[in-house]
């Protein structure tokens, strides 16, 4: 998204998707990140979103797989 944000000029997205970074940085080291959470700045950080089942079955697979 930060470079979708940057190739597309959109100042106000790069500022937003630059303090995502860094709040993700310290919520998935704590488990704390939302399922499903797109990543864009018209979302908020903390909200889950629904996953679709044929997402879910591969993060299911990846993690089986550690």
């Amino acid at each position: 998204m930060l470079l979708w944000a940057l190739r597309g000029l959109q100042p106000k997205e790069v500022f937003g998707q630059l303090l995502r970074i860094v709040g993700a940085a310290v919520t998935t080291a704590f488990g704390l990140g939302p399922k499903g959470n797109t990543g864009g700045t018209n979302v908020s950080p903390f909200k889950a979103m629904p996953i679709k089942p044929e997402f879910q079955t591969i993060i299911d697979k990846a993690k089986s797989n550690r």
